[in-house]
């Protein structure tokens, strides 16, 4: 991050950032690997430089809430992909309606009888 201007170094156009820029073609021009260019980052423009939170308070809460999110996410689709997979039928047996009257019960044989021709 611009430590100036608090963007991202890639897209800031400050002098500062043209300088962390400087500083770090530099670093990488001396052979030093990422972890040791992140150091030496931090300790010529302090820790707001990596944009990383810390720890602790907000910084905790950064990391912590959008990873709780995906997790319940996750949960939600297993529970939902778990009753589409049992077609969302009912757990129990299926209450018996009121009992049909013979006359119903032959008009309605004799219904389905003229549906299935």
């Amino acid at each position: 991050m611009c430590v100036e201007c608090g963007t991202a170094l890639n897209v800031s156009t400050s002098a500062v950032a043209d300088q962390e820029r400087a500083f770090i073609r530099r670093r990488i021009a001396e052979g030093m690997t990422k972890e040791e260019v992140k150091a030496a980052l931090v300790e010529e423009y302090g820790p707001r430089v990596l944009a990383e939170p810390e720890g602790g308070g907000f910084d905790a809460a950064s990391w912590a809430v959008p990873s709780g999110l995906a997790l319940l996410a996750l949960l939600g689709v297993g529970i939902a992909a778990g009753r589409w997979r049992r077609g969302g039928e009912p757990a129990g047996p299926v209450p018996a309606g009121p009992a049909l009257d013979p006359a119903e019960t032959s008009r309605l044989d004799a219904d389905l009888a003229a549906h299935d021709r």
